[in-house]
């Protein structure tokens, strides 16, 4: 073999062999996902008066794996932003009385039902209360 031609073959297995190896390109960005796990399954937010023309934030929300073993949190924000006060209860406290005998899933659809409408009708507001 002719030394040019060892030289030219010995450079190209180099070459060969430090691509390959080169599993991490510097071009390649390392990929970082993050997951965000909520479990917030439905949430509803109103604000509502309070007297003397201050505002709250109220909000319901159901967290849990399902609907029906949820848990419903009421929670209360005042205009600078404070917590006044924040009760949890079993979602299936947000069950009206004529729907205790139904199924899982008109009781399902039933809390999700209350949930939306939970801020139109005053009547409904003492259920968490």
């Amino acid at each position: 073999m002719k030394p040019m031609t060892f030289k030219t073959f010995s450079l190209a297995i180099a070459v060969i062999f430090i691509s390959c190896s080169n599993d991490k390109k510097q071009t390649e960005l390392t990929k970082q996902t993050a997951q965000i796990k909520s479990d917030i399954l439905i949430e509803k937010s109103a604000f509502l008066p309070t007297g003397n023309d201050a505002f709250e934030e109220q909000t319901l929300s159901l967290s849990g794996k399902t609907i029906l073993e949820a848990t419903a949190t009421l929670k209360v924000v005042d205009e600078e932003g404070k917590e006044v006060s924040c009760v949890s209860y079993p979602a299936k406290k947000l069950i009206h009385q004529e729907y205790s005998t139904a199924n899982s899933a008109l009781k399902e659809a039933h809390i999700r039902e209350v949930v939306e409408n939970y801020f139109e009708d005053p009547n409904t507001l003492a259920y968490l209360e």
